[in-house]
């Protein structure tokens, strides 16, 4: 699903007070929006990839501010090395393995080497492509001007989930309604898998990877 930042979070705050008048202070508003996208972004399965060069003799690597190594679904390495002979084939790629804290590090695999970044085992020696492939953290919202980061025909998402939010919150709580956005919301959310996964067959990704099993 492509992310693209049209609304902000003044437009979905006042589209809320219209549907739903309230009383509620942008704080914590602001809390509810993050905690929704938090909560889409994991039932709509957003990916995200991350790809970079090794070099010869680092053994550790900065990830990108929006992945974490508990985040990471995939870590792929290039079979063949740049160099002067070869500067753009990079060949088939291999998975690598998940290794936890204090594991006996024996094949090629990934660590965590200290906070923001990868580490990788072995050392490497020379130029390879290494893929990551993410569950891509939302970008939390702290002004009325943010982007709301996700598809503009599911923004309605961050809406029925926060209205939910507040008729199920003060000291009257109407539950009922609150059920109603739910069900909004679930449904949009089956329609957007529903989307994706039809997008998926009509247009597969391949990877040739040479998979062994993973652990965590």
């Amino acid at each position: 699903m492509s992310i693209v930042s049209r609304t902000t979070v003044r437009q979905v705050l006042n589209d809320i007070k219209i549907r739903l008048p309230h009383s509620y202070d942008e704080d914590s508003l602001f809390l509810w929006i993050n905690e929704t996208m938090k909560k889409i972004y994991k039932d709509l399965a957003i990916q995200s990839k991350y790809s970079f060069t090794t070099r010869s003799g680092q053994e550790q690597y900065v990830l990108p501010e929006d992945c974490s190594i508990d985040m990471i679904n995939s870590v792929t390495i290039s079979d063949k090395a740049r160099d002067e002979n070869n500067p753009y084939d990079w060949g088939n790629f291999k998975e690598l393995i998940s290794y936890l804290p204090n594991d006996k590090m024996s094949e090629p695999g990934y660590y965590d080497g200290r906070e923001g970044t990868i580490g990788l085992y072995p050392m490497p020696k020379d130029v390879r492509k290494i893929d990551i492939y993410y569950m891509k953290k939302p970008k939390m919202v702290t002004s009325l001007d943010d982007y709301i980061e996700i598809d503009d025909n599911y923004v309605d998402l961050v809406k029925y989930n926060v209205m939910s939010i507040i008729a199920m919150s003060g000291h009257n709580p109407d539950i009922e309604l609150a059920n109603e956005y739910i069900l909004l919301y679930n449904n949009l959310v089956q329609k957007a898998n529903e989307s994706k996964n039809e997008q998926q067959q009509r247009y597969p990704i391949i990877r040739t990877i040479n998979t062994p099993k993973r652990r965590r």
